[in-house]
């Protein structure tokens, strides 16, 4: 997980402007003006309380239609614009990789604020991060709990650079490394300073079940390294070895520097160097196709 840079939201008031004079619905051009003013103004306070945004206060706008004008601009032609400029370098950053769970891809924009209560923010790019499908839905219309707090990290605001609160275990049989194979991610907390983002943090993990998501991505991974060297024509040791060494030590690098410390990709690659698995697995593939030419 890795913090990523804020978006340009420089000409959010313009962009506003420009919608409303686009907007053909004269009903919806007419609700998105009427509501100018307290928009650009909310705008101003979510710069104002971005690093506390539980206190953001409620929205004024309650009527379904007004919600409807402004959410009808949310739409393809948008949310492509956003991609190419005011969310551009974030786009870059992500790299096709969501941030909220660090292993699928990225499909849509999420509202951070949702934008079923606060409409407002529905067009104000600090307010849209990129996400898949999967984190999207779980993440919904939730934003603050019963005791008014945050309950998902906000990628924008939230320091969550190489902290070490997530670590990986990793056991097997090398009898039958393929069956036996084990991964279990550990988080603790605690490793967190602060006490604020401690909270988010474990309410994140919790909410999106990013533990059970994590585990099963790793034994996917595992699997297709396991068929990558399987299916290597050379079925040499030393090949097969420079081979997986290298897939590891490249996945291991390329994810730290994308993802940070606590990546699950990159904790697993690492614990895989340090428990010598490749070694392992290198032996279960060689005996196998040892197997096969005796019979």
């Amino acid at each position: 997980m890795k913090k990523l840079s804020e978006p340009d939201n420089s000409k959010a008031s313009f962009l506003l402007t420009d919608i409303i004079k686009r907007k053909r619905n004269k009903d919806y051009a007419k609700r998105l003006t009427n509501y100018k003013n307290y928009i650009i103004k909310r705008y101003c306070i979510y710069e104002q309380k971005k690093h506390k945004l539980e206190n953001i206060g409620a929205s004024k706008i309650m009527d379904e239609e007004d919600k409807d004008a402004i959410n009808s601009s949310f739409n393809k032609s948008f949310k492509e614009k956003m991609k190419t400029n005011e969310l551009k370098k974030v786009y870059q950053e992500c790299e096709g990789v969501c941030p909220y769970c660090g292993n699928e891809k990225i499909e849509e924009i999420d509202h951070y604020i949702p934008e079923k209560d606060y409409p407002e923010f529905i067009l104000y790019p600090n307010n849209l991060i990129p996400s898949c499908n999967k984190c999207n839905k779980k993440k919904s219309n939730t934003f603050i709990d019963s005791k008014h707090e945050r309950q998902f990290i906000n990628f924008y605001y939230d320091n969550i650079d190489n902290i070490g609160f997530l670590s990986v275990k990793i056991d097997f049989d090398p009898a039958d490394i393929k069956k036996t194979t084990k991964v279990t991610y550990i988080t603790d907390y605690s490793k967190i300073p602060d006490r604020y983002l401690r909270q988010i943090v474990e309410k994140h993990f919790i909410h999106l079940n990013l533990i059970h998501r994590y585990e099963d991505a790793a034994s996917n991974e595992i699997s297709e390294l396991f068929e990558m060297l399987q299916n290597q024509d050379n079925k040499n040791a030393d090949h097969i070895k420079i081979i997986g060494d290298g897939v590891i030590r490249g996945h291991k690098n390329t994810r730290l520097k994308k993802m940070g410390q606590d990546d699950w990709k990159y904790l697993l690659y690492e614990e895989l160097i340090k428990i010598g698995y490749i070694d392992e697995l290198i032996k279960y593939v060689c005996n196998q196709e040892s197997a096969k030419m005796v019979t």
